[in-house]
């Protein structure tokens, strides 16, 4: 690396001195980046939506439910009754088809980790959807 380019500033352009044709070319980018972003953003609450109703099944495992008959799900399509004959254990879904076994304590600690995760990446997006929103409104002002 040179001694220029280290000192080197990023250049900017004023949006003002462009053409309207490569205003729209931006605007159609920026458009199309917001739309990845909210598809995202809703993504990550549908995530989060998942593990909160995870954590509620949990806690709805009382002592009254020891060997109730369940349904229980083989594919998304089929389900073989069954009988819950351990209440305090679960089987948590950790990503990719693998499955563990954990003590409702440690899978709800798990499923509120994830949550916690999940939201912190949510609020990332939500901010760079907020910034992205921002750019297109001056946009259309300049346009």
């Amino acid at each position: 690396m040179s001694a220029a380019s280290a000192d080197a500033k990023p250049q900017t352009i004023n949006l003002e001195d462009l053409p309207l044709p490569q205003l729209h070319k931006i605007k159609a980018q920026l458009e199309e980046e917001m739309d990845g972003l909210t598809t995202a953003f809703s993504h990550m609450k549908q995530a989060q939506a998942t593990f909160r109703e995870c954590t509620n099944c949990i806690d709805a495992m009382t002592p009254d439910c020891q060997d109730k008959t369940i349904l229980v799900p083989l594919t998304s399509s089929l389900y073989v009754p069954g009988k819950l004959s351990n209440i305090d254990n679960v089987v948590v879904d950790i990503g990719t088809g693998y499955y563990v076994e954990k003590a409702k304590g440690d899978a709800v600690k798990y499923y509120n980790s994830k949550m916690e995760y999940v939201q912190g990446n949510a609020k990332t997006i939500q901010d760079t959807i907020e910034q992205k929103q921002a750019s297109y409104r001056g946009l259309l002002e300049i346009m």
